[in-house]
């Protein structure tokens, strides 16, 4: 037997699953792994399940105290592309160290645009210049920030947007906070660093914050197209005083505003309920943007967009569904 096959079987170990209560089952921790990392009464531990059936336990202090940081260091000579095309990807995919480093003098403007760049994304900051090397530090540790807290602050930016457009079809003055691309954008690429570059997830969650990751790419999207939406609507003063095109417009956009909150909880809590509402929803909208004749084509075009992207959101999180554990699925883990 090798030394690394060795060393691997003192460390399994066996424990019997015993009763606690009427329905409740526990087993008991391993004193050796207990005492190395001074696990105390209260203290947290993160269980990681995974479709293999195996069950991996981490103490919550390990995680919190470890110096598990990421670092890439980047050949600028073989790269071959400004440094900013690849900070808010090396960002979003969860390095905490990322160098740039060439032979020759990396050009003052090249470095510059990085430089401003980084004050777009939050918890960034350049630590090193030198005539040839170039390092950022990533201070945001993205594990205490909640999935769903960034995910509820994308659909809130986008939902003001919709309302904003209600208002105006209500012949009512839009809200005075107005957010801006860039902020919602420094908002996803947070979420994508929290999804995509998270240390520590099961196998669910990582399907999970997939699609959570795919649908804040097109929620993105869809602020695009509102806001173009927003601009025709108040511009155009024959939408707001067609009574048929108004109301028509007026029922789209609420129910939109309703589906993006099936579209997000399904993801945060699948339920066949929200998915169905959604998909009554989706239809609902399909049927009064084909009653009613827009004359603005672009404003036609862009409703047509809308459409298709938020069926494609609400899709992609039906998806969820099958990541629970429910009576009427089967799996055959063999």
């Amino acid at each position: 037997m090798s030394d690394k096959t060795s060393r691997i079987s003192k460390d399994v170990e066996t424990r019997k699953v015993q009763r606690l209560g009427s329905s409740s089952l526990f087993i008991t921790l391993p004193k050796k792994w207990i005492n190395k990392w001074e696990i105390k009464p209260g203290d947290k531990i993160i269980m990681e399940i995974s479709e293999d059936g195996t069950l991996r336990l981490v103490a919550e202090k390990i995680k919190l105290n470890s110096n598990n940081r990421r670092t890439i260091k980047i050949d600028i000579d073989s790269y071959k592309q400004p440094i900013s095309n690849s900070i808010p990807c090396l960002y979003s995919l969860g390095y905490d160290e990322i160098i740039f480093e060439s032979k020759k003098n990396i050009d003052n403007k090249e470095i510059e645009d990085a430089v401003n760049l980084s004050k777009q994304l939050v918890g960034i900051e350049i630590a090193e210049v030198t005539e040839n090397r170039v390092k950022f530090e990533c201070l945001l540790d993205t594990e205490k920030i909640g999935v769903e807290s960034l995910l509820r602050r994308i659909l809130n930016i986008v939902a003001k947007k919709v309302d904003d457009i209600i208002a105006i079809l209500k012949g009512q003055p839009p809200s005075d906070i107005q957010t801006t691309v860039e902020d919602l954008k420094r908002i996803y690429l947070m979420l994508l660093r929290r999804s995509i570059g998270g240390k520590y997830s099961s196998e669910r969650d990582t399907i999970r914050n997939f699609i959570i990751s795919v649908n804040s790419s097109i929620l993105l999207r869809i602020y695009s197209i509102i806001q173009k939406i927003f601009t025709i609507i108040s511009t155009d003063s024959t939408i707001i005083t067609n009574q048929e095109i108004n109301q028509a417009l007026l029922d789209i956009f609420q129910k939109i505003n309703n589906l993006f909150d099936e579209i997000i909880m399904t993801i945060l809590f699948p339920s066949i309920k929200r998915i169905t509402n959604g998909y009554n929803l989706l239809s609902q909208i399909k049927q009064i943007a084909g009653q009613t004749i827009i004359n603005s084509l672009l404003l036609k075009n862009y409703i047509e967009d809308l459409i298709s992207m938020l069926e494609e959101a609400l899709s992609n999180s039906s998806c969820s569904l099958f990541l629970e554990e429910t009576p009427w699925i089967e799996r055959n883990l063999s």
